[in-house]
């Protein structure tokens, strides 16, 4: 492969390779896409001396619409990324306000870009090894309370997409999953019967959740309307339009149901994840158990969960601390 040809058609094979042998997962090759793209919009308006945000576009614009816009004068090859490139990118980003674990994760995209270069002989030595990743403060994860919960799964109305509501949010809490993974559930994932579903996560790996009789009568009462909005899609959960759930779409509804809750939090699905894993390990679930229900390769990443409220605390220390 040439450093005469233009990074950004190198990607696809970049890409390919990442979802063929490594087997990356959907989302993340397409975080990866989306990363890179602007990366190399970036580099472009970088080497050309115009000013630009990270994704490559001018500062008084949301986003660049065209080619011609983003690429400029010159097609960026892959010689043209230099440390420098790398760093200035990174301070872009941090001056757009990027939290410290996105820039992380788009800089991972770099260094593995530059490291396929390099294994293809374009490049000698990757120069986004240099950079170091921004200092992500060690907050502990954000979760609701039990009574918190059982307003929110209490919130949507009995009407056809009150239904899907409701079967998405118990399904969510029953069984921690991301919300990915959630929305990507096709109806052949689903046995009600066993009370289990199957699912894809990060790096392909199946796991296989079980869930609870709240959560099955909830899909139940889903699935008996499901049908008036598709019969094409094989998607678990569809809007009204007949379409797949999106992830942002996972997100407005579970926005729309805490303000109907009145929980004044500003959650994500990814807070009810935190608020299954902990409120399993408050009521005396095995941490390795945790660790196979929310698909963690590392057990270390589970005990971020080991967390417990103040209140908990005390009475714990209260009834086996010999001088409380």
């Amino acid at each position: 492969m040439s450093s005469d040809q233009g990074l950004l058609e190198d990607l696809g094979a970049f890409l390919h390779g990442l979802e063929v042998e490594e087997n990356a997962s959907p989302h993340t090759v397409k975080a990866y896409r989306t990363d890179l793209s602007h990366f190399g919009h970036f580099l472009d308006a970088w080497l050309n001396g115009r000013e630009t945000d990270y994704r490559g576009a001018a500062p008084d614009r949301q986003q660049a619409t065209t080619r011609s816009e983003i690429c400029g004068s010159r097609m960026v090859k892959a010689d043209d990324i230099d440390t420098d490139a790398v760093r200035a990118w990174a301070a872009r980003m941090h001056a757009a306000s990027l939290s410290p674990v996105t820039i992380a994760r788009k800089l991972a995209a770099v260094r593995s870009y530059c490291g396929w270069l390099c294994r293809m002989g374009t490049l000698q030595n990757n120069p986004a090894r240099a950079i170091r990743n921004p200092k992500a403060p060690q907050n502990l994860p954000r979760f609701l309370s039990e009574p918190e919960i059982q307003s929110l799964l209490e919130s949507p109305a009995d009407t056809d997409l009150g239904r899907r509501d409701r079967a998405v949010l118990e399904l969510l809490y029953a069984t921690g999953l991301r919300a990915a993974e959630l929305t990507g559930l096709n109806t052949t994932n689903i046995n009600l019967d066993e009370r289990t579903v199957q699912v894809v996560g990060k790096g392909r790996k199946e796991r296989l959740i079980p869930f609870g009789s709240h959560a099955t009568d909830a899909i139940r009462n889903y699935l008996e309307i499901r049908s008036s909005w598709s019969n094409r899609s094989d998607a678990l959960f569809l809007s009204p339009n007949g379409k797949r759930l999106s992830t942002d779409g996972l997100r407005k509804l579970l926005a729309d149901h805490l303000q109907n809750a009145a929980i004044n939090k500003p959650a994500t699905p990814h807070a009810i994840r935190h608020s299954f894993a902990t409120h399993l390990l408050n009521a005396g679930a095995d941490l390795r158990a945790i660790q196979e229900l929310l698909g963690h390769a590392s057990l270390g990443t589970t005990q971020r969960y080991t967390h417990v409220s103040t209140t908990q605390l005390k009475a714990i220390y209260d009834k086996a601390h010999p001088r409380a």
